[in-house]
């Protein structure tokens, strides 16, 4: 009987398989089916990144490992010009994270404190069994059965444990993202530009490769008319600080992948024998720059919760965890709505209505 099984292996699945063997659960079994993309977005991180991590156990310092400091955000919203620099806060520097390495030297961490790893495999089917649940996995053309005494979902907005346990999701919109990168992103090396447009906003940062990465986020049924190439080169024409930053021309190659970005939460965070951690527990806008620190808080609550079901059968932390959910959510419907209502340029245009409606 396996302790704890964690579906998915990436920041939060890692880091809640870590913080459960540096604990002494005897066997953790991470269940992954890798995605293959191009490259990975979601690379800037908050300056408590670091502090979770040393939590963690995980002690690589990320200068070291290839990921790069993040010491400012530029913006144009609401067609005001700033630019925050960190220097200004207590919290100190953010990361520019290298996220296909990042997530890689995570999961090797936690594989090396003794979590197994199933991969490639795809949990087809979720039943409960005396102390605990029976999972059919299949890998290729092979199908197996595991029984554990613990679930975890950290498959991210599929859902893929909480769905066959019926938990409901509540999506609060349809963002998604057309990203691309470019050879050279040494003018925003080490910052964050942000900048509103009339279908959405744009992102672009300097990966710590030094490449540039580029992307317009908007709703997914506005996508359609934006995608094209010389569509999006126009609007990048009309931008203020991209083109500034990044100046773009006849031969500017752009090539988008498009990437799920809607934000949303699932109705109940834990229950007996099973727990919701990262995006399967709630994702947010982009703007907030929360995800890796979500996932990596998410794994240190999530063990809070686990050790003393495994121990006594105690759901009483779960409720805790579900409170700390609850605060998370309103906290961040209130900033969202907040920071969506600076931009009244263009709210005439879908995407603005989406996210003003009521507030006149």
């Amino acid at each position: 009987m396996i302790d704890v099984a964690v579906i998915g292996a990436g920041p939060a699945g890692s880091a809640t398989a870590l913080a459960l063997v540096r604990a002494g659960i005897g066997r953790v079994v991470l269940i992954d089916q890798p995605k293959r993309r191009p490259f990975s977005i979601g690379e800037s991180c908050a300056p408590d990144v670091v502090a979770k991590m040393q939590q963690l156990g995980f002690n690589a310092e990320p200068g070291q490992q290839g990921h790069t400091p993040y010491h400012a955000n530029v913006s144009c919203w609401g067609g005001v010009h700033q630019t925050d620099d960190f220097l200004h806060r207590l919290a100190g520097q953010g990361w520019h994270l290298d996220r296909q390495r990042f997530d890689r030297q995570l999961l090797q961490q936690a594989v090396e404190h003794g979590a197994e790893l199933i991969q490639p495999a795809k949990v087809r089917s979720i039943g409960s069994c005396t102390d605990g649940w029976q999972l059919q996995l299949n890998q290729g053309d092979q199908t197996s059965m595991l029984n554990c005494r613990y679930l975890v979902d950290a498959s991210g907005r599929s859902n893929a444990v909480t769905k066959h346990l019926h938990v409901k999701r509540e999506r609060l919109d349809n963002l998604m993202a057309l990203a691309w990168t470019l050879p050279d992103g040494s003018p925003l090396r080490g910052r964050t530009l942000v900048e509103s447009m009339p279908h959405g906003w744009w992102y672009a940062t300097c990966l710590p490769d030094g490449k540039a990465l580029v992307s317009l986020m908007s709703d997914a049924d506005l996508m359609p008319s934006l995608k094209e190439p010389q569509c999006l080169r126009n609007w990048w024409r009309q931008s203020s600080q991209l083109s500034h930053w990044l100046p773009v021309t006849d031969d500017t190659n752009i090539q988008p992948t498009a990437f799920a970005a809607h934000a949303g939460f699932i109705k109940q965070a834990a229950g007996p024998g099973w727990i919701a951690v990262g995006d399967a527990l709630a994702s947010f806008d982009p703007l907030t720059s929360s995800g890796i620190s979500n996932a990596l808080g998410d794994a240190l609550a999530a063990r809070d919760v686990i050790l003393p079901w495994l121990a006594q059968g105690d759901l009483t932390p779960a409720e805790s965890y579900a409170e700390r959910m609850n605060r998370s959510i309103k906290r961040y419907m209130s900033e969202w709505w907040q920071q969506y209502q600076r931009e009244r340029r263009w709210s005439k245009q879908a995407f603005w209505q989406r996210r003003q409606l009521g507030s006149e």
